[in-house]
């Protein structure tokens, strides 16, 4: 019995042209005449999955073109302004008017070279400028496929006030594993060194920056708008919080079709225009009044106890000042602790004694892993589920080192398809993707051993003697799709 051919004749066309342009060769069109036996159905389906190999890989080479042309367009913007600024006349006893005036030309001269609004074209001027400047290793990470665009932004936007050597060393410290991490995860990485780098102290930036409190409005399509409140971190992260549980609050007597983040956004506005519900949740009038946030402030023993102005650790947040930290300790109704090792932070382990996972342990599992373990999943980790690596069935231990944090999503991937997940030191997770595809993903708080008798301080990123190089089947956890909405924004 003959079957149709696999392509039509104008995807064989199209594939042709690609493979030409990228890869250098011609799928040959491939034909099945007979499925004769079993060893015939199974070299079809070899031959699916080495075509899917195939389309993958043309995937990453294609990411990689495109991020090399991103980062050649930086150093072509760069090299343009130097020479239009020739032609304006500017020198090096130009005022600062002339060369304001010539950089203005110039950024007029992108928008209508690429047809793109004044601001962008500035935004493209003046990052060039940086990237072959004094982040010039983030440019050529983003030249040899290492980071996104997404990347770029975040590092550029969050060494924009830093003093030169503290924003270096930052730069050099983010990058030595940025190709293991997507851009949100980057971007959080950053913002933690950058708190810990710092010379002001982050008490002081902070009441600073707390002089600028304000609310925001943004208008949106559709006859919609973003209502914005810039304040304090631990207050905007209680707030959400609180209209969370109050969201989860159903009446049990009145159907709801409302998601909870629409019950959320409802409930916050009529709070904020009235000061009361709206009929549809006045169920909700009582729990107003007893819900209370509950925000997870992870803080360094030391920073607690005042010996050091260490940096504590807001969940949904990020870095915050040592002095808010230890109100937000003092005033908490109570403490939860983390079951590790007194001396080295090794977590402990409940071993093959007990299933369930106990309220220290998850408690540190937690805060280890901040998010949902798999590759490009922002979920956080309180939202996710406790899941044993190593099956309890098949001899898993009830152990830092065979639990990770899933979401429901991923979850069942893990059990309903072909990833499999196994942990590797220092809390990495490796996962293989059902074509073999080997990715890992770093936790948020590695917990490292903490500084032995002599002083020593440990390493301020998870030991990597052989750092993966981008678009390996063996090393990215971060696939180019995964960059794709984060570079377009």
């Amino acid at each position: 019995m003959a079957t149709p051919l696999l392509e039509s004749a104008a995807d064989v066309s199209e594939r042709a042209l690609i493979d030409e342009v990228f890869v250098g060769e011609v799928f040959d069109e491939v034909f099945v005449t007979a499925w004769a036996d079993e060893a015939t159905m199974a070299g079809a389906a070899a031959g699916v999955e080495a075509a899917l190999a195939a389309d993958l890989a043309l995937l990453e080479s294609l990411e990689r073109t495109i991020r090399w042309a991103q980062a050649e367009q930086y150093r072509v913007i760069e090299a343009a302004r130097v020479r239009h600024a020739q032609i304006e006349g500017v020198t090096e006893v130009s005022s600062p008017a002339q060369r304001e005036f010539a950089t203005r030309s110039f950024v007029a001269e992108i928008a209508t070279t690429l047809v793109v609004p004044e601001a962008a074209a500035g935004r493209f001027v003046a990052d060039a400028g940086r990237l072959t400047g004094a982040r010039a290793a983030t440019l050529e990470a983003l030249a040899a496929g290492a980071v996104s665009v997404g990347h770029v932004r975040s590092m550029l936007e969050i060494t924009q006030t830093m003093p030169a050597d503290a924003a270096g060393d930052l730069e050099r410290l983010a990058l030595a594993d940025a190709a293991m991490r997507t851009s949100a995860a980057f971007r959080g990485r950053v913002h933690r060194l950058r708190e810990r780098l710092h010379p002001a102290s982050l008490s002081e930036r902070r009441a600073r920056a707390a002089e600028d409190r304000r609310v925001a409005l943004d208008s949106a399509p559709d006859g919609m708008a973003w209502l914005s409140l810039f304040l304090q971190a631990e207050r905007a992260v209680a707030i959400v919080e609180r209209l969370d549980a109050l969201a989860a609050a159903s009446d049990p007597d009145r159907p709801d079709c409302r998601t909870r983040a629409q019950r959320a956004a409802d409930v916050a506005g009529d709070l904020l225009l009235a000061g009361t519900l709206d009929a549809a949740d006045h169920h909700l009038a009582a729990a107003t009044g007893r819900v209370a946030a509950q925000i997870v402030v992870t803080v360094p023993v030391l920073s607690l106890l005042g010996v050091t102005d260490e940096p504590a650790e807001l969940d949904g947040y990020g870095p915050i000042d040592a002095e808010t930290a230890r109100r937000l300790a003092a005033h908490a109704p109570s403490v939860q602790r983390l079951l590790v090792h007194p001396e080295t932070g090794a977590a402990l382990s409940y071993s093959r004694t007990r299933y369930r996972v106990a309220a220290d342990l998850a408690g540190y599992l937690r805060v280890r892993d901040g998010r949902c373990r798999f590759p490009g999943c922002a979920r956080r980790a309180r939202h996710a589920d406790l899941d044993h690596i190593v099956a309890w069935a098949q001899g898993g231990s009830t152990s830092a080192e065979n639990l990770a944090h899933l979401c429901r999503a991923h979850h069942r991937l893990k059990h309903e398809s072909g990833w499999r997940m196994a942990h590797e030191p220092d809390g990495v997770i490796r996962w293989t993707s059902p074509v073999g595809h080997v990715l890992r993903t770093l936790p948020e708080r590695p917990f490292l051993p903490v500084p032995g008798p002599t002083g020593s301080r440990p390493p301020s990123t998870p030991p990597n003697p052989q750092a993966p190089t981008f678009l390996r089947p063996d090393a990215d956890p971060d696939p180019p799709w995964l960059h794709a909405a984060s570079a377009a924004a």
